[in-house]
């Protein structure tokens, strides 16, 4: 009687962590990053040239635009183009969606 409570417990521990499992997984989108420079700003789209080619993410109104320690408006990145970038997306159903936009300090922007 003891093996049957205890084969009945396991059975219901498995199917609880089988079930959570995978609720966890359909629910997070995952997240990636792309490095390059940045070719060109487009309204909310900006293209990344990357050594396999032209990478398109899309400016999301959580999306955060660094150079160094200061926070850049989302206006002033067209100046920024030619400039070495590294943006943090999430891929939500085939649409990249930037969370991070990391510019590279060295240059002063065009005007």
């Amino acid at each position: 009687m003891f093996r049957t409570y205890r084969i009945a417990a396991a059975a219901c521990v498995a199917t609880f962590a089988l079930a959570t499992t995978g609720f966890a997984a359909t629910g997070k989108p995952k997240a990636h990053a792309v490095v390059g420079t940045l070719q060109k700003v487009d309204g909310r789209t900006i293209t990344v040239q990357t050594p396999k080619g032209a990478e398109t993410v899309l400016l999301v109104s959580g999306s955060w635009i660094h150079r160094g320690a200061e926070t850049i408006p989302p206006a002033s990145l067209p100046s920024y183009a030619g400039e070495r970038v590294k943006v943090r997306y999430l891929d939500h159903d085939g649409e990249k969606q930037a969370q991070t936009v990391t510019l590279a300090s060295g240059r002063i922007p065009k005007k």
